[in-house]
C-alpha cells in the first residue's frame, strides 16, 4: 500500500507547451520540427542559443515556444545550430 501511494505522487516530467496550432501541412511540418528540436535538447543547450542569438535565456526559450514572436526564426536557427554542433563534436 505504501510503495502504491508513492508512486500516485510521483509527477512525469512536464514538456513545455508549442503555443502554435497549426492549420497547413507546412505549418504542421514545422511544429514537428520543433517537437524534434526539443527532444534533442539537452541541458545548457538555451545558454548556448542565448549567447548565439544575443538575447537572454528565459527570451529564447520564450521565444522558440511563442511561434508568433520576433525573435522565433532566431531562436530555432541557434537551437538547430547548437544540436547540429554537438552531434558532430560526438561524431568526430
Amino acid at each position: 500500500m505504501k510503495i502504491q501511494s508513492v508512486r500516485e505522487t510521483v509527477k512525469p516530467e512536464k514538456k513545455p507547451k508549442i503555443y502554435f496550432d497549426p492549420s497547413t501541412p507546412e505549418e504542421v511540418e514545422h511544429l514537428e520540427v520543433l517537437q524534434g528540436l526539443l527532444s534533442d535538447k539537452r541541458r545548457g543547450d538555451w545558454d548556448l542559443a542565448a549567447e548565439i542569438v544575443g538575447i537572454s535565456r528565459f527570451s529564447v526559450e520564450k521565444a522558440f515556444l511563442r511561434v508568433y514572436s520576433k525573435n522565433h526564426t532566431e531562436a530555432v536557427a541557434a537551437l538547430k545550430a547548437v544540436i547540429e554542433n554537438r552531434r558532430k563534436l560526438l561524431k568526430q
